[in-house]
């Protein structure tokens, strides 16, 4: 139940009559009626409202509650008069003239929404005033309501205001002396406000009901005392509704952050060597490296990889976190067979050969859904190694909201013959047999990564990018092998839960 739920549970209780008790000393409603009524007929003898149809009968089918004995049902047109604002061409914006002496100020939708007599400049002749708007003019304590777009909203007109008449977009509405105005605002903001913005009319703006409607509508009238009490009651647990709304908004916007941050939480505890403890028969990563360094001038001399430029060392002030004794870091050159960045290509509208651009790689996976085909003309001119292979991993390099987004190539989800990047992808290939490629794809996924992407690109906003050597100097934490595939586990044992979490 969030704060508005909690309002309204309480605004429901009190027009119930359930919210205070009922006390005998304060008489029924029945006798507040027949004041409201002689105030009324009053009113038309003296000629200043005007005389209406008689409603009917309250029906038991209109009564949606049982209140107390001592309460009364009424129409809404029973506890005073009611006027919608001029009619189509009687009051347009041709009509309106600057401020003088002579001039009536024509009260608008704002009025209502922003509580305020002060604000608006348009206004209208005197003489027009006379002679066709008059039936509209304002009087302190009428109320007036918004009756578009932000409908229903409701201001009680001052004693010190200007003179002036309501818009198109205003309702007038002028209560009895006897009618208790706090409750029954109460009661339109709660019951009709509520009603209004289901049943009204309109197409872009909702309106408030037909007049006929509006005043049919039933009304529980409780003894004027006891209205004064509740809405006393009211004022006095407003409060707690406000702290309580505070507190309902934080929480669940703790709901809402919880999965995530569960899921970063993870990530970042698999790469700070948290997530699983380490077992001294798997050996230490200096162990791997060594081997890994050894199959790479293994790779380097049969031909099959290319020899890259060596990369600085590592300096302590470049290492972001510590990790355990039995880990090393490494760049990401020195762990992967191939890192470089996709070509731009020559499309064509034969679908033969997919190319992998930055909207194919969203965190939720890897699709060929949204790619476009390179000429097979062209794939000639493409060395073997930008043929993507399974557990590829395509870094977006480049453009604000896409850089740093990370997905795994699968072979499975290209029903194509081979597939390639294109030039604002950089494809990383780690020697697979050493290094596993989903815990490095974790490993890019993780916070401590991610929120750094943007101060170690280049360019110009617009044209931002992560350059291949930025790529190929990288830092890794490089656990032992059988530590990664144990991590990797984990994580994907995990991370459903989290996922369940946000659904």
């Amino acid at each position: 139940m969030n704060g508005q739920d909690f309002k309204n549970s309480i605004l429901q209780l009190a027009i119930q009559g359930k919210l205070v008790e009922q006390r005998e000393e304060e008489g029924t409603a029945k006798q507040l009626i027949e004041n409201i009524k002689a105030e009324k007929e009053q009113l038309i003898r003296d000629g200043k409202i005007r005389k209406e149809k008689p409603f009917s009968k309250i029906d038991e089918g209109e009564i949606p509650y049982n209140v107390p004995e001592n309460w009364q049902w009424v129409r809404f047109g029973d506890l005073g008069s009611f006027k919608k604002g001029p009619f189509g061409s009687a009051l347009t914006k041709s009509m309106f003239v600057p401020k003088s002496e002579d001039t009536v100020k024509v009260y608008e939708q704002k009025n209502a929404i922003q509580k305020n007599v002060n604000i608006g400049d348009y206004y209208i002749t005197r003489e027009y005033f006379e002679s066709k708007m008059k039936g509209f003019e304002l009087s302190s304590g009428d109320i007036i309501v918004s009756c578009a777009g932000t409908i229903g909203e409701t201001y009680i007109i001052p004693d010190n205001f200007e003179q002036g008449i309501i818009n198109q977009a205003l309702m007038q509405m002028k209560l009895m002396p006897s009618v208790y105005v706090d409750y029954f605002l109460l009661y339109f903001d709660f019951i009709l406000k509520k009603t209004a913005r289901k049943s009204s009319k309109g197409s872009a703006i909702k309106n408030i009901p037909p007049f006929k409607v509006l005043k049919n509508y039933v009304v529980p009238l409780p003894p004027l005392e006891e209205q004064k009490r509740i809405v006393a009651k009211i004022e006095e647990l407003m409060p707690y509704v406000e702290e309580y709304d505070k507190a309902y908004t934080e929480v669940t916007e703790l709901n809402k952050k919880f999965p995530e941050d569960m899921q970063k939480s993870i990530l970042q505890y698999a790469i700070q060597g948290k997530l699983v403890e380490q077992r001294e028969e798997e050996g230490t990563a200096e162990e791997l490296y060594q081997q890994i360094h050894d199959e790479k001038k293994k790779l380097i001399e049969e031909g099959k990889i290319k020899k890259t430029k060596a990369l600085p060392e590592i300096t302590e002030e470049e290492i972001p976190f510590d990790i355990p004794e039995s880990w090393k870091w490494v760049r990401f050159q020195e762990v992967c067979e191939y890192i470089q960045r996709g070509k731009s290509p020559k499309y064509s509208e034969q679908k033969q050969y997919p190319v992998v651009a930055q909207k194919c790689n969203q965190w939720s996976g890897f699709s060929l859904d949204k790619a476009k085909f390179i000429d097979p003309k062209t794939i000639s001119s493409y060395q073997e190694e930008r043929f993507l292979i399974d557990g590829d991993l395509m870094w977006n390099s480049t453009g604000l909201g896409t850089l740093g987004r990370v997905a795994i190539y699968e072979e499975s989800k290209n029903p194509y013959e081979l597939a390639v990047a294109d030039s604002h992808v950089t494809v990383i290939r780690p020697l697979k047999q050493y290094v596993i490629y989903k815990y490095m794809y974790y490993y890019i996924a993780n916070p401590t990564v991610q929120k750094v992407i943007e101060e170690q690109s280049s360019g110009s906003t617009k044209q931002i990018e992560l350059s291949t050597n930025t790529v190929k100097s990288y830092l890794l934490p490089l656990p032992p092998l059988g530590e990664q595939k144990r991590i990797v586990h984990e994580i994907e044992e995990m991370l459903p839960y989290t996922k369940q979490l946000i659904k």
